[in-house]
């Protein structure tokens, strides 16, 4: 049976779907996962997604993130048990991300708003205007602190703060209700405890 494309376009087609493969093949999402000292450091790569937005959602922890202008994020977190499973949605895609071996626990406080930013740990994830962002701090292969200490500011001042509630070795967040003095105490701080158990 004669051919239906003339040698020219049979090569032009040829080059045409090589060129489509090296594209596919360039766009294959990176997603590398390191640990020590109880952190978790998560590199990823979306080449052919820049500023798009990433779903992290690793045990109880959720974080939305968005990749740079080359597709890249790094994003450290704690280490969880190892029942607790680590996945990623981005440019329509999930993966799930295996726990590097021999990887230990690390200490961690989290705190997930329920309403005004806390203010209690740094924000984790990309702001977006209006929306209260999750609370991360890492200890490494350490335990967290006893407590914590939060400014009173003419933002929190008379506010009731409530908000989640979780550190290492607790299985989910709880709930917790801080009512914040009036607005003729904003520069002091308080002093707050963290439950150890």
């Amino acid at each position: 049976m004669p051919s239906l494309l003339k040698p020219g376009a049979a090569a032009l087609l040829a080059a045409v779907l090589l060129g489509a493969a090296g594209m596919a093949a360039a766009c294959e999402p990176m997603v590398e996962a390191s640990a020590e000292d109880g952190r978790l450091d998560l590199h990823l790569r979306f080449a052919c997604a820049p500023y798009q937005p990433v779903e992290i959602r690793y045990g109880p922890l959720h974080l939305s993130e968005e990749t740079g202008a080359r597709g890249d994020l790094h994003v450290a977190l704690p280490v969880l048990p190892p029942s607790a499973e680590l996945s990623v949605e981005a440019a329509g895609g999930r993966h799930v991300i295996a726990r590097p071996d021999g990887a230990a626990a690390g200490g961690f406080l989290w705190i997930d708003p329920q309403g005004t930013q806390p203010g209690l740990l740094p924000v984790a994830g990309f702001p977006v205007a209006g929306a209260a962002l999750p609370e991360l701090a890492l200890y490494g292969a350490a335990e967290p602190p006893a407590r914590v200490d939060l400014a009173v500011t003419a933002e929190n001042c008379g506010r009731r703060l409530d908000f989640g509630l979780m550190r290492s070795g607790w299985d989910a967040p709880r709930p917790a209700v801080l009512e914040m003095p009036g607005c003729e105490m904003a520069g002091t701080v308080l002093r707050l405890p963290v439950p150890a158990e």
